[in-house]
Order: C-alpha cells, then sequence, then structure tokens
C-alpha cells in the first residue's frame, strides 16, 4: 500500500514538476511539488500518504542539496506533530512529541541558516498549546521566542512573537501590554525592509489597536486610517469596513452607515466568522431606529466581542438610549467576570496538569533510583557470593592437595 502510494505521488509530482510552477519558496522545483503535496496531508490521519510524500521531500533534498526544502521537511513534521498531539490521549506524551519535533526544527533551522523557520516553529507550537487550553506555556513559549530575536536581532522573530503576545493578551482583556506589544509589531512593519513582513497585511493589527482605545477617539481613528492605507486582501477591506461603519453610526452619518453596513454583510461569512458582525449591526439597527429595549437584547446579547459591546454602550448612550447603555453595561461586567473566570479555571487546570506531571516524573525518578539501588547491591551480594564461593573452592582443593 505504501509503495504504490509512493509511486502515485511520485508520477503526480514530476507531471505538476515539469509544468511552468509558481515556487514561491524559490526551492527545487521538484521538492515544491512534494512540499504543497506534504502541507495539504498534514490534517489526514486516515493513512500514511502525508509520510510518502514528506520523505519523498527529504530525498530529493538531499539529492539536490537543497538546505531549504530539507528544512521545510521538518516544518511539515512538526505541523503533523501538532494535529497528531491534539487528538492524543495523555497529554504529556502529546506535549513530548511537539516538543520533540519543535526542537529538531530548530536544530535544522541553525544549521541551514534558514532562521525564519527558527521562529515559525515558535509560532506553531505556541499554537498547538493555546488551543489545547496550555496557555501558560503558551505564554513562555512566545517570551522565549521573542528573547531569542531580541538576541538574533531578527526582525521577523521580533515581529511574530509580539504579534502572538498581543493577540494573547488581547483575549486576556489585558489591554495595556495588548497596546504595548502592537505598538511594536506596527513600529517593526512599517520600519522594516523584510520582504517576508512586508508580504503581511498589517490591516488586522492597526484594527486591534484602535479597538485598545475609545471607539470615536483620534487616536482610534488614526489606527483605522493605518489600517485601511497598508490593506493587501478583500478580508481587509472588510474589516476596515466594518469599523468605519460603526464610526459614522458614532458619528451620526446614516447614509454612510447603511452603505458600509451593506458591504459588509454582502461579505457576511467573513464577517460573521470574525465579530458575528451581523448580530452587532442588527443591534445598531435597533439603536438607531429606537426600537424598545425588549427588541433589541434577543439580538445584543449574542454579540459576543467585548469591545463591540463597549462600541453599542457607547451608541446608545450617544443616541439617548440610557436603558439600552445600562442593559449593555451589566452584560459587559458579567461576560468580563465569566472570562476572567475561565481564563483562571484554564491556567489551574494547566498548573494541576503541570504537578500532575511532575508529581509523575519524581515518583519516576524515586523508582529508577530504588531500582538502581537494587542492581548496586544484586551486583554487590553477587561479588560477595562468586567471592565465598571461590573461597570454600580454593578451600577444598588446597585439603585435595594435602
Amino acid at each position: 500500500m505504501k509503495r504504490l502510494a509512493f509511486i502515485a505521488i511520485l508520477l503526480s509530482a514530476v507531471l505538476s514538476a515539469a509544468r511552468a510552477q509558481n515556487n514561491v519558496y524559490s526551492i527545487d522545483d521538484l521538492c515544491y511539488e512534494y512540499f504543497k503535496m506534504a502541507e495539504t496531508l498534514v490534517d489526514d490521519l486516515s493513512n500514511d500518504a502525508f509520510d510518502v510524500a514528506n520523505e519523498a521531500l527529504l530525498k530529493r533534498a538531499h539529492e539536490v542539496g537543497d538546505q531549504k526544502a530539507r528544512t521545510l521537511y521538518w516544518v511539515c513534521r512538526l505541523k503533523r506533530a501538532c494535529r497528531i498531539a491534539r487528538f492524543m490521549d495523555n497529554r504529556q506524551e502529546a506535549n513530548r512529541l511537539v516538543d520533540k519535533r519543535h526542537q529538531e526544527l530548530m536544530d535544522v533551522a541553525r544549521e541551514t541558516g534558514y532562521m525564519q523557520y527558527f521562529y515559525y516553529g515558535y509560532e506553531l507550537a505556541q499554537n498547538y498549546y493555546i488551543n489545547t487550553r496550555q496557555q501558560v506555556h503558551g505564554q513562555t513559549l512566545l517570551q522565549q521566542m521573542m528573547d531569542y530575536a531580541s538576541k538574533d536581532g531578527n526582525e521577523y522573530g521580533l515581529w511574530q512573537s509580539q504579534r502572538y503576545l498581543s493577540m494573547l493578551f488581547q483575549r486576556q482583556n489585558d489591554l495595556l501590554n495588548t497596546r504595548k506589544y502592537l505598538r511594536q509589531v506596527i513600529n517593526i512593519y512599517l520600519n522594516t525592509d523584510n520582504p517576508t513582513i512586508r508580504r503581511q497585511s498589517l490591516t488586522r493589527p492597526c484594527c486591534d489597536m484602535a479597538d485598545t482605545y475609545p471607539k470615536g477617539s483620534d487616536s482610534a481613528r488614526f489606527y483605522y486610517d493605518l489600517a485601511e492605507k497598508t490593506a493587501i486582501l478583500h478580508n481587509d477591506t472588510v474589516r476596515v469596513a466594518y469599523y468605519r461603519a460603526q464610526l459614522a453610526a458614532l458619528d451620526k452619518q446614516p447614509a454612510r452607515y447603511r452603505k458600509l453596513r451593506d458591504y459588509c454583510l454582502y461579505d457576511d461569512g467573513f464577517l460573521s466568522q470574525l465579530y458575528g458582525g451581523d448580530l452587532c449591526f442588527a443591534t445598531i439597527d435597533g439603536i438607531i431606529e429606537q426600537k424598545p429595549l425588549e427588541e433589541i437584547t434577543p439580538v445584543a446579547e449574542k454579540v459576543a466581542v467585548r469591545q463591540q459591546m463597549i462600541f453599542l454602550r457607547d451608541l446608545a448612550i450617544a443616541y439617548g438610549r440610557p436603558e439600552v447603555a445600562a442593559w449593555m453595561g451589566t452584560n459587559i461586567i458579567l461576560t468580563l467576570y465569566s472570562d476572567i473566570s475561565y481564563l483562571n479555571d484554564m491556567k489551574m487546570e494547566e498548573i494541576a496538569d503541570v504537578q500532575r506531571n511532575n508529581e509523575m516524573t519524581a515518583a519516576m525518578e524515586k523508582q529508577e533510583k530504588r531500582i538502581r539501588l537494587l542492581f548496586v547491591l544484586l551486583a554487590v551480594l553477587t561479588a560477595a557470593i562468586v567471592g565465598l564461593v571461590a573461597g570454600i573452592l580454593i578451600q577444598r582443593k588446597k585439603k585435595k592437595n594435602k
């Protein structure tokens, strides 16, 4: 079965490499085809096709001396480990697998000199830990990543580590630390010539930065302007339009608000996934149209992003709806307590896991010490018995000779 899979992958890769391809990694064309296959198969745990494709990548990379392609093989190995680990019942073993693959990638990246993958490894590993409710571990990895990048003067490492740290603190509702790291992210982007960073969009960091200020403030408007200037993808444009629509509502520009709202709702899939934007717009409409509180709350209570809830409270105040503002204020406090409780429970659960693992490790170490001691005692006892037997045999031989 594995042989057939290898033949199929080999033929497919050779045929694809023979045609003109957009080889964005600038590696050997056949390596690129194997890499694309491995990337596609990372999440498929139903067979060994991933292993076949990735091993073919490594083999070809060695044949042509392509060190970047060789590094990408280890990137795929870490991605695969993160995927497998999420389905493992034993968290300690799962973490061990991810840590092992992460260390392997770091070692190879240092050896080959492709340090962007050294830092990308940190990004993948911290994603695994955050997504498995191990936030303390994830934050520790990001701090390590930032320390390495600072020591090496690596802009990409600094940019990525602080970008993820800002998102982590944003989820914790720590706006001061969110702003601190986002400011560094934005400054690095605006002052770097690093092509990997410049290919990214600055729109989300700018919108997130604006969210750390009151919605209608000059600071928020400054970062919305910057978000619009640095938009690259269509989703970036929708993201900016969403915030512009909120500003238009706050500035009491109904025609502009409706135009931007309708533009955003046309891309409802992206908006709902990211913000629950349709719910926010429905609440804005209710406030502007002076609908009764009982008609607004069934939709408003489903708005889950706290910064959007704060905006809706401020909008209600601007439109003379104190009862809506009071209801939103109560909801904000309730969700804040809920989030704090969730984060605390998650951290306590992680700390308990670490303690259990430490206790298991300590118990295993004690057991190993006991086993080593038994081996020593057994060796001494064996030597004593051998010596005793040898002494008896010598004495018998002496008596016999007499």
